[in-house]
């Protein structure tokens, strides 16, 4: 009977033993989701990410709120399920908030390019607007150039009529007193020759 006894007691000891392990692993609270280490890395990176902090500020506020909720209710609750669910909007969040600053670093790096762009085009056509204004100049000078030649040509015209007028009306003063002279001369006849 001792033998008996024994063995109910080595049974009675196994089975307590394994029931103390069981209950104490019971009361042992699960470890911590990996996903919410992974949201707080993500929102983190964003965080430190001067680019999202200064240009996505509200989407890096809503990411860290979704990090605390997700904690706070690790942390209440121990719902691995429902931490897993928050942790990874947390994470969403975080990465929605990187992506924001981005395109507004692009937006930024865009309308720079853009300005920049219209300067060249401004520039340029500064450049062409100033080659037009030589070329104008230039034009002008050759016209003015070609109106003081055509203007001494006209003179030099207007001076020369004068002067063969002036000589038409000597020649025809000349002529006329050399006939009133003829006329007025005797008129010596000439022998004529057989």
């Amino acid at each position: 009977m001792r033998k008996i006894t024994r063995k109910y007691m080595l049974l009675y000891l196994v089975i307590s033993t394994v029931i103390g392990i069981s209950l104490v692993g019971c009361s042992h609270t699960p470890p911590r989701p990996a996903e919410l280490d992974q949201a707080r890395m993500s929102y983190a990176e964003a965080r430190d990410n001067p680019q999202v902090a200064s240009r996505a500020p509200v989407a890096l506020r809503e990411a860290e709120e979704a990090l605390l909720r997700a904690e706070q209710t690790w942390d209440k609750d121990k719902d691995i399920t429902e931490v897993q669910n928050l942790a990874a909007v947390a994470r969403q969040r975080a990465e929605i908030a990187r992506a924001a600053g981005e395109q507004k670093q692009a937006e930024a790096e865009l309308e720079e390019l853009s300005a920049s762009r219209d300067s060249l085009l401004l520039d340029a056509r500064t450049r062409e607007a100033q080659r037009a204004q030589e070329q104008a100049e230039r034009a002008q000078r050759q016209a003015d150039l070609a109106y003081q030649q055509v203007r001494s040509a006209t003179t030099q015209n207007t001076q020369l009529e004068r002067e063969l007028a002036y000589t038409k009306e000597e020649l025809a003063a000349k002529e006329a007193a050399a006939r009133e002279a003829a006329a007025k001369a005797p008129v010596k006849r000439r022998p004529r020759t057989r």
